[in-house]
């Protein structure tokens, strides 16, 4: 199939809006049973909710026995909770990165893509994808972190967090859902312009950078810079307020307008970067070999 006739047939086999939705649906569930069909990644997530509960369990046994009553603790026991969030963000969002961007890739190196977006077209395919690996993802999440929570309760451990737990939970989940979409979309941008395994490291490198400082940013500079006009202002930035905007809300007084401005902000870049990634990964689909920059993945394949 010639580059041109490929570009053409996708074209012409772009799905209405009904049956974009069934075809969506269809790789959701693609994506979920095979998952689900992974005995690995189901004793995985039985495996680390155990661990979880145990670790958060002996943790919170351990803070009550020593500080329990007495008030003299040395440090602020937001900031465990606090940091408890945002490692299980980092944790979660690079590992349905690595699960998206090597089905990526796969598909492609197997030319198994051009099957599917003549059948299917580019918006269902990731779309489906992104939402299917995602749902998976945030069941993990909530497995390995309900059991965490429930061995923290059992031993009386909120009692020593003075923080709005079912809030924090419920945006901890928000927060979750704008970075998974935001960093999916970039990661599939990213991992389109590769065709073998071997080269995703490379290629998806920039974004596992700047997970690693968001990291450290939301950790160590933001807690003791709090009230920082910058930190502050980076907390409304995409990609930033995943992280930053989870430890301003565990660490200090967050207006509500703030948080639903931050989250505002990050859906409404949302469309942009997905039709991002819709063009790159079109433009990219028949191209193999080595590695394509940016700048040549903006042009279609028949013209490059």
């Amino acid at each position: 199939m010639s580059a041109t006739t490929f570009d053409r047939t996708t074209r012409s086999a772009a799905p209405s809006s009904g049956s974009g939705l069934r075809e969506t649906r269809l790789i959701i569930r693609r994506e979920i049973l095979t998952r689900l069909g992974n005995r690995t990644i189901l004793t995985a997530t039985g495996l680390l909710a155990l661990f979880a509960g145990a670790v958060a369990g002996i943790g919170g046994w351990f803070l009550v026995d020593s500080f329990g009553g007495t008030g003299a603790m040395s440090f602020d026991p937001r900031a465990i909770f606090a940091t408890a969030m945002i490692s299980a963000l980092l944790a979660s969002l690079v590992y349905s990165a690595s699960s998206l961007t090597s089905g990526v890739v796969e598909e492609k190196s197997s030319r198994i893509v051009e099957i599917l977006l003549t059948k299917i077209g580019i918006v269902p395919l990731l779309a489906g994808k992104m939402i299917g690996i995602g749902l998976v993802t945030l069941v993990q999440l909530l497995a390995i972190g309900g059991a965490a929570v429930v061995g923290f309760s059992v031993v009386g451990g909120w009692s020593l967090i003075n923080v709005a737990v079912g809030p924090s939970l419920l945006w901890f989940i928000l927060w979750f859902l704008l970075g998974y979409v935001i960093f999916a979309a970039l990661n599939t941008t990213l991992a389109s312009t590769v065709s073998r395994q071997e080269d995703l490291g490379t290629a998806v490198m920039p974004l596992s950078v700047l997970q690693m400082v968001l990291l450290v940013v939301s950790l160590y500079v933001l807690p003791m810079n709090m009230g920082n006009p910058w930190l502050e202002g980076l907390s409304f930035v995409p990609l930033f307020s995943s992280y930053l905007m989870p430890m301003r809300f565990a660490l200090e007084d967050v207006s509500t307008w703030e948080m639903v401005l931050a989250a505002g902000i990050s859906v409404a870049a949302i469309p942009a970067l997905f039709w991002l990634a819709t063009v790159i990964y079109r433009n990219n689909a028949l191209r193999t070999g080595s590695r394509v920059s940016l700048q040549q993945s903006l042009t279609s394949d028949e013209m490059a």
